[in-house]
């Protein structure tokens, strides 16, 4: 699992789950599903879990093709 740690945190730089699900189409369980198999980067803010928003976007970008 890829797990970041962060000290501090940049709200356009990053998505919670629930934006993630959101912007992808998916059921939040399915992003969380993705974070556990480490098929995306999860980040910690402390109780938060975040995810780059450009990782994001380029797997958008990608379902469009």
């Amino acid at each position: 699992m890829k797990t970041h740690e962060l000290n501090k945190v940049d709200g356009n730089e990053f998505l919670t789950v629930e934006e993630t699900a959101s912007l992808l189409g998916l059921k939040e369980s399915v992003v969380r599903n993705y974070l556990s198999l480490g098929r995306l980067t999860k980040y910690k803010f402390k109780t938060l879990t975040l995810l780059k928003a450009d990782e994001i976007q380029q797997i958008k970008e990608s379902k469009k093709h």
